[in-house]
């Protein structure tokens, strides 16, 4: 008997969306649990999220509410903008996630990623 490959490692993915997210078109359209991913990886290479723009997956749901985007305009200590710190950034990025999930919106994230 054969032992089972082993499962993929997920990292040439991670790299694959930590490249993309230092473009002009940012990374492709992430689930929260994927944003949150790359986000926590990028953190751990000494990127922090500059952007994060945030879809409905269906029609029901506002197509853009900026609530649970990072877009440079949040309130002061909510700002990536503000301290440019890629763990503070990281934080942002969860608090934002933990807030659609707990109003229930369903929603698809696209990421731009920087050093400090």
């Amino acid at each position: 008997m054969t032992n089972p490959a082993p499962a993929p490692s997920p990292r040439p993915t991670l790299d694959a969306w930590l490249s993309a997210g230092q473009t002009g078109a940012g990374t492709p359209w992430l689930s929260a649990l994927q944003a949150e991913s790359l986000a926590r990886y990028a953190l751990m290479r000494g990127y922090g999220v500059r952007l994060m723009e945030a879809s409905a997956l269906t029609l029901h749901e506002p197509p853009r509410d900026t609530d649970w985007e990072i877009l440079g305009a949040d309130a002061p200590g909510s700002n990536w903008e503000d301290h440019h710190n890629p763990a503070c950034a990281f934080r942002l990025l969860v608090d934002k996630l933990t807030l659609a999930r707990r109003a229930g919106a369903r929603l698809q994230y696209k990421l731009w990623l920087g050093r400090a």
